[in-house]
């Protein structure tokens, strides 16, 4: 009896990293879904036009980043990326609530790299993210019209609005598998 709950012991603790992964909740799919895309800022009041004129570019944009992109992506190598204007949020596929943030040149505050993000309340769009310097951040989508919208409180308390431009489908962790 012993021996059998030894070995079933040392069976569940060898298992494959992989399938000791947590599975994605409901929410934190619906998440990725909604962060994953290119986000640029959007200047005056929400209308078709300010949106219209904060998106025109974003997939060149895009391109860019794809284009400038480390051809090893890790903690290190993404810390050195940056957008231009937009804030670039690329979802993990296989790692539920982590990824990557790329924000523009002028958010200074936002450390790039390997974040992570969690629902805070789904019903508001309230989205709770940590960048890649560990700095909490607030995040709440919603929609202006057919486009979602993003809102960011910043540190210093102004709330930054930006337009969905773009999306992101979330990335394999491992692109073999």
């Amino acid at each position: 009896m012993r021996l059998s709950m030894a070995v079933a012991a040392l069976a569940l603790f060898a298992l494959p990293a992989a399938a000791q992964r947590p599975a994605a909740s409901p929410e934190l799919t619906r998440a990725a879904g909604a962060i994953g895309a290119v986000w640029r800022p959007v200047d005056g009041a929400l209308t078709a036009r300010s949106i219209a004129a904060a998106c025109a570019g974003a997939e060149q944009e895009m391109r860019a980043l794809d284009a400038a992109m480390p051809a090893e992506l890790d903690a290190r190598s993404a810390a050195r990326v940056r957008g231009i204007r937009a804030l670039h949020v690329v979802p993990l596929a296989d790692t539920p609530g982590a990824a990557y943030f790329f924000p523009p040149l002028a958010m200074t505050w936002f450390t790039p790299g390997l974040g992570a993000y969690s629902v805070i309340s789904e019903a508001d769009g309230f989205i709770g993210v940590r960048d890649a310097g560990g700095q909490e951040l607030a995040f709440q989508i919603g929609r202006a019209g057919d486009r979602p919208v993003l809102r960011i409180r910043q540190p210093d308390g102004a709330l930054l609005t930006l337009a969905g431009c773009a999306p992101i489908a979330p990335l394999a962790d491992d692109p073999a598998g």
